[in-house]
Parts: C-alpha cells; structure tokens; sequence
C-alpha cells in the first residue's frame, strides 16, 4: 500500500473511529457527562439515516462530468428539494440534527466543488462506503431491538445467575450500539482502500444476505 493510500484510509476511517471511541466514553460512565451531551450522542445517531440520504446525493453527482459548477448545482437542487418535499430542512432547523447536517453538506459541497470529476476507483470507493453506511444504518435499530428484548428477557435469569451483584440495563447501554455501528463505519471506510476492495469493487457491508435483509425484494418476486 502506497503511503498515499494510507493516508487516504486513515483520514476517511478516522472520523468514524474516534465517534465510535466517543460512545464508548459516554457507555463507560454516563454519569460523567451531561443531558446536553448525551442528546448530542442521540441526534447524531438519529442523523444518520438522511446523512445516508445525503451519501447517495453527493454518490450520484460525482459521476456528472463536465465543469465543478454543473456538480455543484445538481447536488444543491436535489438537496434542497429532497429536504423541503420530505419536511427534513424544518426538521433539522428545530432539532440538534441542524448543525450535523449543515456540517456534512458543506463538507460534501466543498469536495465537489474542489475535487473535479472523479476516476473510476474513486467513485467506486464513494458508492461502496455510500452502499455500506445504508446498510448498517438500516440494520442497527432492527439489532438494538433485537438485543433490547434479549436483556430484558434474560434479565431474570442473570440476576439469579449472579447473586451477589444486582443487574440492570440502562438507556446508557444503547452507546455500546452506537459505538459497534461507528466502528463498523470505520472498517467499512478503511476496507475502501483495501486490495480486497479493488477485487470486488463492493463495500464489506454489500453481501447477499444483508441486501435481502435491508432490501425487500421487488413485487412479483418468490
């Protein structure tokens, strides 16, 4: 691996790690932070399902050719018109999602405006991190539900497994969620720049069986 490549793998894996190293903290000892903090943790995961919506809008324009200005006013008029038909521009001016969302589109607005029409790899690299944060996104309510359930079912029998320590689940517990989903994240951005990558040209997240369970099949289908 080039030291370019590298240095490409830890500047986009970066971020999601030290989120993930975040929620980790906040799981560790939420006593030590406060409700601000906390509602921060919890705006920024909600955040993430039009964050995706946004990957796929910033994925789609980066294949434009032509001038940076033509990217850039397609990637604004899509935004803008998602935002205000779906009613997510007022929901994100009202909400601690505003500030995520205003953050991710100027990040995404100044690569498309700087970085010129992209090579091949590249795009496939945006449409494989793009594919696999909708795939996750998708999947961790349905696995924070799942593993929801099993607490409190086996809540019971732990307890008595335990007797000397009392056992209890709090919200708090749903950062370790969080922070598995950012560290996932993580991996998926850092397996971009991998040689396993650039042989199947797919996310490590865009597998058969995770598409048809975040993906319904189409009617008409067994």
């Amino acid at each position: 691996m080039s030291p370019a490549t590298l240095a490409a793998l830890v500047a986009n894996a970066a971020m999601p790690a030290y989120t993930a190293y975040r929620y980790v903290q906040f799981a560790l000892a939420p006593g030590e932070f406060g409700d601000d903090y906390s509602l921060s943790l919890a705006a920024l995961m909600i955040a993430q399902l039009p964050l995706c919506l946004l990957g796929g809008a910033f994925a789609g324009v980066s294949y434009i050719d032509g001038p940076g200005w033509r990217r850039v006013l397609v990637y604004v008029v899509v935004v803008a018109v998602f935002g205000l038909a779906t009613g997510l521009a007022k929901l994100a001016w009202n909400t601690e999602m505003g500030p995520i969302l205003a953050w991710a589109v100027a990040m995404q607005l100044l690569i498309i405006a700087v970085a010129g029409p992209q090579p091949a790899l590249a795009r496939a690299r945006i449409d494989a991190v793009t594919g696999d944060a909708v795939n996750l996104t998708i999947l961790t309510p349905f696995v924070a539900l799942v593993l929801g359930i099993a607490a409190v079912a086996l809540q019971p029998a732990i307890a008595r497994r335990l007797e000397w320590r009392s056992v209890s689940f709090e919200w708090s517990d749903l950062a370790w969620i969080c922070a598995a989903y950012f560290a996932l994240r993580a991996w998926s951005a850092a397996y971009a720049f991998t040689p396993g990558f650039e042989a199947r040209r797919k996310g490590f997240f865009q597998r058969r069986w995770i598409e048809a369970l975040v993906k319904p099949a189409p009617k008409g289908d067994p």
